[in-house]
């Protein structure tokens, strides 16, 4: 399924919230990736853990873990995650009960300390011998800190922020595939500079969200699309007339005639020039006439 998220509205009411409540909050898709966090880094606590692969892999496995138990769930989940903290997700959900998205607050803390066994258990998990257990309580002391009953105050407001982004429009469903929009649009403008950021602006979506659409519905990413369908052009003209390479180049968008030559025999097997024979049929009627 395909969503449009709109970029600034969406920022505007995560910097809101934030101011409010001080922790960071963020709109991840139904499969967990983040489409935009406020802050976007992450607070030195977790920074920190996801410095090292260890830590970083611990952290990956335990948001997966639970946005899967949350998408059981009707409401707000809270939870504690692997590293101690307090986090929540609230669904985004159409008037037909359908989840389209997240919202998720983390990176908070409970009042007080931990056991030195809680300690001990939450280094070995996280530490890829980068920092010690020393640095990881100092950057835990830091932390925003939640009571209880004030993270269920805020995962009820945050499951509220949830229905109004749904029924104001900052996320939309499209009738048709995001890729298939991309892809048309990539086709009718490929004398253009595209670029990545350029189609994100276009559709009003983030970069992730592209890319992942593109990637998951036609097994390319944006970059190998737009080479694709310029070599694809290319061949049409190249068969259909008698322009110059050169001039067929620039009209594809990849004026530098060499790398013209050298993506489309990338693509193609061929030299331009050599697929234009092969399209005359000159080829095969030379091979053709040493046979006989």
């Amino acid at each position: 399924m395909d969503v449009i998220w709109n970029q600034n509205r969406m920022m505007n009411l995560l910097q809101s919230f934030n101011t409010l409540v001080k922790v960071r909050v963020g709109f991840f898709d139904l499969a967990g990736r983040e489409i935009m966090a406020y802050p976007q880094a992450r607070t030195p606590y977790c920074t920190l853990i996801r410095a090292s692969k260890k830590g970083d892999a611990a952290c990956r496995r335990c948001d997966k873990a639970a946005f899967s138990r949350a998408a059981k769930h009707a409401g707000p989940y809270i939870y504690q995650c692997h590293a101690g903290l307090t986090e929540m997700i609230a669904p985004i959900m159409t008037s037909a009960d359908e989840r389209v998205g997240n919202l998720m607050i983390g990176q908070a803390r409970q009042p007080g300390d931990k056991e030195q066994i809680e300690w001990e258990e939450i280094y070995r998990k996280c530490s890829g011998g980068n920092f010690s257990l020393k640095e990881l309580k100092s950057a835990y002391s830091k932390l925003t800190v939640l009571k209880m009953n004030e993270a269920r105050s805020c995962a009820n407001i945050l499951q509220s922020l949830a229905a109004y982004v749904w029924l104001d429009n900052y996320i939309r469903r499209q009738s048709e595939p995001l890729s298939l929009k991309v892809k048309s649009y990539i086709a009718e403008n490929l004398k253009k500079n595209l670029s990545l950021d350029g189609i994100a602006k276009k559709f009003d979506v983030g970069k992730t969200t592209l890319c992942n659409a593109v990637k998951a519905e036609i097994n390319m990413t944006v970059n190998e699309l737009i080479r694709a369908l310029r070599v694809e052009k290319a061949k049409e003209l190249l068969e259909e007339n008698a322009r110059l390479v050169s001039e067929i180049a620039e009209e594809v968008g990849i004026p530098d005639y060499n790398y013209f030559t050298k993506v489309f025999k990338e693509e193609s097997g061929v030299t331009p020039s050599v697929f234009r024979k092969l399209c005359q049929k000159e080829y095969l009627y030379t091979i053709g006439e040493q046979k006989a």
